[in-house]
C-alpha cells in the first residue's frame, strides 16, 4: 500500500501537455515582461517635463511588476512539478 500512494503521489507531479506549455509559454511571457519594464524605466528617466507621459509610464510599469510577479509565482510553481 506504501508503494502505491508513492507512486500516485509521483504521477500527481508530473506536468500536463498543457502545463508544460504553459511553463515554456511563461518563460517567454516573463523575458517579454522585462524588457517592456527596462524600455519603461528608460522612458521615465529621460522623460524630463513629460508629466502625463511619465504618470501613464508609472501605471504600467506598475501592472508590467504585478504581472511579472504574478508569472513568475507560477513560473516557480510548475518549475517544482517538473522536477
Amino acid at each position: 500500500m506504501g508503494k502505491e500512494t508513492a507512486n500516485t503521489t509521483r504521477l500527481k507531479l508530473k506536468l500536463s501537455f498543457k502545463e508544460k506549455k504553459e511553463l515554456a509559454d511563461l518563460e517567454i511571457e516573463i523575458k517579454k515582461l522585462e524588457l517592456e519594464k527596462s524600455e519603461l524605466e528608460t522612458s521615465i528617466s529621460t522623460a524630463g517635463n513629460a508629466y502625463v507621459r511619465l504618470r501613464e509610464w508609472s501605471e504600467r510599469i506598475q501592472k508590467v511588476m504585478e504581472l511579472i510577479d504574478a508569472k513568475t509565482l507560477r513560473w516557480m510553481e510548475l518549475s517544482e512539478l517538473n522536477q
